[in-house]
């Protein structure tokens, strides 16, 4: 690893130590991700119950009925692809939010 790089992962835990007021360098950065990934999960799960809102049903119900009840679109195969990454990444986050759990941030 550079020095320059060194050197900005200093300050940045530095930084996440000022704003937690945390001695701990390990506890300051398990409560920034911790904030960081309770965000990005609670952006997942407003994007799936906005799909959910618009059809009516559970992603899973949705890939099951996409091309047979519900027609192959650009707009339907979009949402499809939307719903499934947010599906997909609010399970990734959830996970590691939970490791982060395990360790007490």
């Amino acid at each position: 690893m550079s020095t320059a790089v060194k050197d900005v992962a200093q300050e940045m835990l530095a930084l996440a130590q000022e704003i937690t007021r945390k001695k701990n360098p390990e506890g300051a950065l398990g409560q920034v991700l911790k904030g960081y990934l309770e965000r990005r999960i609670n952006e997942c799960k407003e994007e799936i119950a906005k799909f959910e809102n618009k059809y009516g049903m559970p992603f899973e119900d949705y890939k099951e009925m996409l091309g047979v009840k519900i027609t192959l679109s650009y707009e339907h195969e979009k949402d499809y692809m939307d719903w499934e990454a947010s599906v997909i990444e609010y399970g990734f986050l959830k996970d590691e939010k939970n490791k982060l759990d395990y360790y007490g941030y």
